[in-house]
């Protein structure tokens, strides 16, 4: 069969005919790199014996071959990028994206991709290029080469490089067999794998060279040779299905982008939602976002390994939200305006909102409210109630709840990150009074300005500060005094029983904190006096059947609920519920 080229520019070379007008990226646009000497060459066959189809199989909603041929736009013009195939699929699809189109007999996949590359060299010099032009060979099964790769490897060409070629560091400790067929060690020492001497593998993701050393030396891989090094993901070449899965795994990844604020007043939980969030997410390309205001936000979240960026308010987060262009925005920052989330849904952007009254969760693509319902808010366009909340990752490897005992020997204190109502003080003062005899813990937040001035009224008390794992101390203990944030729905999957006094206005409504759930609400903490909360301390310590009671409500109201179902629920209803999104 005679080999055919098709050029999208109407200009023929042979019996070609003109293929379609170059297509935009599926993604955001790029602009091309003007690398007016380099050509394109993308070898894709019909065939493949690992995975059946593979170059024109759906990847992320769209065929292989599209995604090396997206990146090779970003960095040339279409006339410059030729697939060199035997299918006609392949050939239509190559036409879709406006690219040059060379057809070859069907073919063994025998041939080297040296051969296949000297064969259309003489195509190339037909379309223009010249002796000195660079030739770079792409590969559909390796769809996740950045334009950027292109360009390095062009200047590395460009800058004296005889080949260039694309490699990933695979250092291991290896084996080898002997003559004697018995294994061998291939390593001087047993060390660890970052301490082994460095060795690279092939990618086969770009393989380039001069189109006139090609055709003297009947090889791409000529001295001086250039290794650029590439990350495991732009590194994959599929070549089965465990590689498909692994792509499927990359491809299905997004840009996150989440802004959780944190201060004395507005306190902490906002932050440590957000990690929660992130932690779950983390496969996906995070960066938190956290009010420069106060810098408390700044604090928690820059311990823990994700980008963090402060802005300066509002109108600095939309400006950020332009300059990374997400895919899903998260707003944790209380309530939020119409103008404000629709800035941010500019170029079809979700945005999802945390416990947000304001007029911005009208407008958002979805609200979370596991603490209070907005009923502004369609049912439709709404997670509420408890099973929806998000809890620090801890509690998710919880698997038994605190075991039940009689008597109450330990107390929890904890009025969360900031205890703007010195709450702490009237519990410890209230226990005193209750004369407690038992251990009591009290858990001072990191935003907490009386921490460091307790009065411990003579009680066998115990502060903690930067608890790890938050679980094992709630364990210990048979009774908590709390406020009404999400610390208590903590509390509730450990089955300890809560006595909990209000913050603010705001937390008299939160749903959470009802005796349905295990929890006894007195309401505002500040109109609470100290003998009316040493009342109750005494009689929750001496009704070890309504303890029991309210154990069994908190575990049987937290049962189901979980982080990554919960993420699960908000990726299907924005629609991101395909295999492997959601999480």
């Amino acid at each position: 069969m005679r080999r055919t080229a098709r050029n999208p520019t109407g200009r023929r070379s042979g019996p070609a005919r003109v293929a379609a007008s170059r297509s935009q990226n599926l993604g955001d646009k790029q602009q091309p790199m003007n690398l007016d000497d380099v050509w394109i060459m993308v070898p894709a066959r019909g065939g493949s014996r690992g995975l059946p189809r593979k170059n024109a199989r759906l990847l992320g909603g769209k065929p292989l071959l599209w995604w090396v041929l997206d990146a090779a736009l970003g960095a040339v013009a279409g006339e410059r990028i030729v697939v060199v195939t035997d299918d006609d699929e392949i050939d239509a699809l190559a036409c879709a994206k406006g690219v040059r189109v060379v057809r070859e007999p069907e073919t063994t996949g025998r041939a080297t991709l040296d051969d296949v590359a000297l064969r259309t060299a003489a195509d190339l010099f037909a379309f223009g290029a010249k002796a000195t032009d660079i030739l770079l060979t792409l590969q559909p099964t390796c769809p996740f080469v950045r334009s950027a790769r292109i360009g390095e490897a062009a200047l590395a060409l460009e800058n004296g490089a005889g080949s260039v070629v694309t490699v990933a560091d695979d250092r291991h400790l290896g084996w080898r067999l002997g003559a004697d067929g018995q294994p061998t060690p291939d390593y001087a020492a047993r060390v660890n794998r970052q301490q082994l001497p460095a060795q690279y593998r092939e990618t086969g993701a770009v393989i380039g060279c001069r189109l006139g050393a090609l055709q003297q030396q009947g090889t791409r891989i000529l001295p001086p040779i250039r290794l650029l090094g590439l990350d495991k993901a732009e590194a994959l070449d599929i070549d089965d299905f465990h590689d498909w899965a692994i792509a499927r795994e990359i491809a299905s990844r997004r840009r996150i982008l989440i802004r959780a604020d944190a201060g004395v007043t507005l306190g902490m939980g906002h932050a440590y939602r957000a990690l929660a969030l992130a932690q779950e997410l983390a496969r996906h390309a995070i960066t938190l976002a956290t009010a420069r205001a106060g810098r408390l936000g700044h604090a928690l979240l820059s311990q823990y390994p994700f980008e963090v960026v402060e802005v300066d308010g509002d109108a600095d987060f939309i400006a950020l939200a332009a300059e990374r262009r997400p895919d899903l925005i998260v707003l944790d920052q209380l309530d939020t305006t119409a103008a404000y989330v629709q800035a941010l849904q500019a170029k079809e952007r979700h945005v999802v909102t945390f416990e947000d009254q304001g007029t911005g969760a009208l407008r958002a693509d979805l609200l979370v409210s596991d603490l209070y319902e907005n009923l502004a808010v369609p049912g439709e366009r709404q997670l509420s109630g408890i099973e929806n909340a998000i809890l620090a990752p801890s509690f998710e490897t919880l698997r038994e709840p605190a075991p039940f005992r009689e008597d109450v020997a330990s107390i929890l204190v904890v009025f969360g990150g900031t205890d703007p109502s010195n709450l702490t003080h009237k519990a410890l003062a209230a226990l005193a009074a209750a004369q407690f005899a038992g251990e009591v813990h009290v858990i001072a937040g990191p935003g907490n300005r009386q921490a460091g001035a307790l009065d411990t009224h003579g009680l066998r008390a115990r502060v903690h500060s930067g608890v790890k794992y938050m679980p094992g101390l709630f364990r210990q203990v048979d009774l908590a005094l709390s406020s009404a944030g999400r610390t208590i729905t903590e509390l509730l999957c450990c089955g300890i029983p809560v006595l909990c006094m209000c913050q603010n206005d705001k937390e008299l409504t939160h749903t959470h904190a009802s005796a349905r759930h295990g929890v006894i609400n007195l309401g505002l903490g500040s109109l609470v006096d100290v003998q009316t909360l040493a009342a109750h301390i005494q009689r929750l310590c001496t009704a070890s059947g309504l303890r029991q009671l309210l154990r069994e409500r908190a575990i049987h109201e937290t049962r189901s609920r979980a982080n990554a179902a919960v993420i699960g629920r908000i990726m299907q209803r924005i629609g991101w519920a395909e295999p492997g999104a959601c999480g």
